[in-house]
């Protein structure tokens, strides 16, 4: 033990398990589970799920968040309590990330502050949603892919890249929206390590796997119970996020829904000045006034707004643009009145707002140093050549393209997952730029 705490990682490792365990267990003692409009939904299928069945499962959730909330008892405690277990796990996580991408435990530092000091991420540890259980899966997906590029055996390699394959195959059960993290992290799989294509068949084999196991098993059940070839049943009202903004344009033989959504979207345009989410206050009239179920209403809402979308691409293209910039707006999902006293209610509040500023700011700079990087492609090809920065680097923005084509609802919680990542791809990427930019003889981060 003696020697192991002479080594700065160790070190420093245990420093920052430390402090993050004991921020949580002051987290858990002063501040309460929050709850939100999917909460409910989210615990409805995780009782179904707790029986060890499908039947009755609506199909509108994928099953990874259910799952968890099921595996802790379908109790709010017990789920808070286990996020918060999966926070502090996030945090080891993302130093061991750092740490072994760059083998400086001060950047591993750094980039674990980043998720554990900044209210937005540490305060949703409360919230009985899914980011939390995504953001753990992500990092460890992402530190088993640096895995399979660092090992130097063969079995090692294969046995990280089948864990990846779990992992990343889970990720996209738990939020839709990253079903397509296996496809991304195939071509990385192939090419890591080995030269001879009979090894890499191998190990992109034992990732894919596992990882199509979970997500075409999923996408085959929909399929079976409700006739939708995608993981959930509610493409259809995801697309209304976007065209219920020119809902007006509907043929009048398609009079009774148009009508139906556009006095909705006028109350809610009138009260919080904009569309969002206003299909799910009216999928009940919608429903009535069409005679149409939920399943068949959202084939209706996905036929509608496909050819919507193809007579008014313009507007759909601006609805897209402005998902992509909410995307990166970084709010702070918390709930004040959930604190237990009124005096670290006031500090948290000011918190919050200086974390979302840092935030924010990081947001900025993950977008100015890939143009940076892009416009000086030579000076900087090294770090564009490292896979473990690569990978991480291009699912963001990937992410962030394909999130705002499909919907247009709640963008920047989207971000909420993949926000650690930011931090450590803009963490590493500094540190590469400032490094190269020092004169000879001083030091690097």
């Amino acid at each position: 033990m003696k020697n192991a705490w002479s080594r700065p990682a160790f070190r420093w490792g245990v420093i920052v398990g430390g402090l993050s365990a004991l921020q949580r267990l002051v987290l858990w003692v002063v501040y309460a589970p929050a709850t939100y409009g999917d909460t409910g939904s989210y615990f409805r299928s995780a009782t179904v799920l707790s029986r060890l069945t499908l039947d009755g499962y609506d199909g509108t959730r994928v099953p990874g968040y259910p799952a968890f909330v099921a595996l802790l008892g379908v109790d709010p405690e017990r789920v808070y309590a286990g996020q918060l277990f999966l926070g502090w796990l996030i945090t080891l996580l993302l130093f061991l990330w750092a740490w072994r991408a760059t083998r400086r435990p001060a950047l591993g530092v750094v980039v674990a502050a980043g998720y554990t000091l900044i209210p937005g991420q540490f305060l949703f540890e409360a919230n009985l949603l899914t980011e939390t259980l995504t953001a753990f899966l992500l990092v460890l997906g992402f530190v088993l892919h640096l895995a399979v590029e660092r090992s130097t055996t063969a079995p090692k390699r294969e046995l990280s890249a089948g864990v990846l394959g779990l992992a990343a195959g889970a990720v996209g059960l738990v939020r839709i929206l990253f079903y397509p993290l296996t496809l991304w992290l195939t071509p990385f799989v192939w090419t890591a390590g080995h030269e001879r294509w009979r090894m890499r068949l191998v190990q992109t084999t034992v990732f894919l796997l596992p990882a199509l196991a979970l997500l075409l098993g999923w996408v085959g059940f929909i399929d079976s119970a409700y006739g939708f070839l995608a993981p959930t049943t509610m493409g259809g009202y995801n697309l209304v996020q976007h065209t219920g903004g020119f809902f007006e344009y509907l043929p009048d033989e398609d009079a009774p829904i148009r009508d139906t959504y556009l006095r909705y979207r006028d109350i809610r345009m009138a009260d919080r000045g904009d569309q969002t989410n206003t299909i799910w206050e009216a999928i009940p009239e919608l429903s009535r006034v069409s005679g149409l179920g939920f399943y068949d209403l959202s084939r209706e809402l996905q036929r509608l707004s496909l050819m919507l979308i193809r007579q008014h691409p313009d507007l759909y293209l601006r609805s897209v643009a402005e998902g992509w910039v909410g995307f990166w707006k970084a709010p702070v999902y918390w709930d004040p009145a959930l604190v237990s006293s009124p005096v670290l209610s006031s500090v948290l509040r000011i918190w919050a707002v200086a974390g979302r500023a840092v935030t924010l700011t990081v947001n900025a700079a993950f977008l100015g140093l890939s143009l940076l990087l892009v416009l000086r492609f030579r000076r900087y090809r090294d770090l564009l050549r490292d896979r473990a920065w690569v990978a991480p680097w291009g699912f963001i923005w990937f992410t962030s393209v394909v999130q705002t084509i499909v919907d247009h609802g709640d963008n920047p919680r989207f971000l909420v997952p993949l926000q650690p990542v930011v931090f450590f791809c803009v963490a590493l990427a500094s540190a590469h730029i400032l490094g190269r930019q020092r004169p000879r003889g001083e030091g690097t981060l």
